[in-house]
């Protein structure tokens, strides 16, 4: 049996932080942002972020992976993708549109890093179960499975007891793209989507909206609404 992170909400874990949207995003660039908000974290100049958004078709090479995990040239649509090496720890893994994805960049709760991915995890169980969804975790495997295929995913960078990255999330994204890589260095691993599980799927603002506040049920935080924004304007709310 699993048990869930503490989700009482009469004492904060911590201090309230913002949720942004921000819509599609290069992938380059959002790391840039998480590693100038790491640092306003770290500082105290920022109790921290909380960024939701979707990227372009990337490959990322988290800190175990390598050029290696590439299926052979990285071709979609007749496009060369963009492969990153990513500050993450992790394998290979592939971002597209239609795949909900989650940055925290926070202090971890109680300097607790595994009930922090636990928690991470929770909420995408909460998410996914409110459509009707049973996701499983995987000892030693992070993430989140359906019948042995994966739907969810986590990767982490930690700095200074600050984390950032997240979680992706598979909601209706083209799966074939995952034949470009060995995802998450696992040979033989299928990914699944909320669409390719029960036929459809809602709207991204919708499935955003919804992760805000499981997000805070979780770790026992006050949010803000979930409001729109670039990296321009959160870059500036770091200083930089």
């Amino acid at each position: 049996m699993h048990t869930s992170p503490n989700t009482t909400t009469t004492r904060p874990a911590i201090a309230p932080i913002r949720p942004f949207d921000l819509g599609i995003v290069p992938y380059r660039e959002a790391q840039e942002l998480q590693r100038r908000l790491r640092r306003a974290v770290a500082g105290g100049l920022l109790p921290g972020a909380l960024l939701v958004l979707e990227h372009p078709v990337v490959i990322t090479l988290g800190s175990r992976a390598g050029l290696a995990d590439l299926r052979g040239e990285a071709v979609a649509y007749g496009k060369p993708v963009e492969v990153v090496h990513s500050e993450r720890g992790g394998a290979a893994t592939l971002h597209a549109p239609g795949q909900l994805v989650a940055y925290p960049v926070m202090p971890i709760p109680g300097r607790d890093l595994r009930r922090y991915v636990r928690g991470l995890e929770e909420v995408l169980v909460r998410l996914l179960a409110d459509l009707g969804i049973v996701a499983e975790r995987s000892l030693g495997r992070p993430g989140l499975y359906v019948a042995g295929d994966k739907i969810a995913s986590v990767g982490l960078r930690c700095e200074r007891w600050v984390a950032s990255h997240g979680t992706s999330l598979n909601v209706s994204l083209d799966l074939a793209l995952f034949d470009l890589i060995v995802s998450c260095g696992e040979h033989g691993l299928r990914q699944t989507s909320i669409a390719e599980l029960t036929g459809s799927a809602p709207s991204m603002e919708e499935l955003k909206s919804r992760y805000v506040q499981i997000f805070a049920e979780v770790f026992g935080i006050a949010l803000a609404p979930l409001q729109p924004a670039t990296l321009r304007q959160i870059a500036d709310l770091t200083g930089a």
